[in-house]
């Protein structure tokens, strides 16, 4: 009983820092977006702008 335990809190613990990991790589690209915006043609600034939304929506940020 106790290795389940034990084995339900490390798969808790990996899954909390895949999570984050995917949060600060959300984050890292969307600044990234941000930065290239300026010299987009109008179809990909729209194309860029609803990936940024999908990326804070995704991550959590409504």
């Amino acid at each position: 009983m106790e290795n389940m335990i034990e084995s339900r809190k490390r798969i808790a613990t990996a899954e909390a820092e895949s999570h984050a990991r995917m949060l600060e790589l959300c984050w890292s690209f969307r600044a990234q977006l941000e930065r290239v915006q300026s010299g987009m043609s109008p179809a990909d600034y729209i194309c860029a702008e609803a990936l940024k939304t999908f990326l804070l929506r995704a991550s959590g940020v409504r």
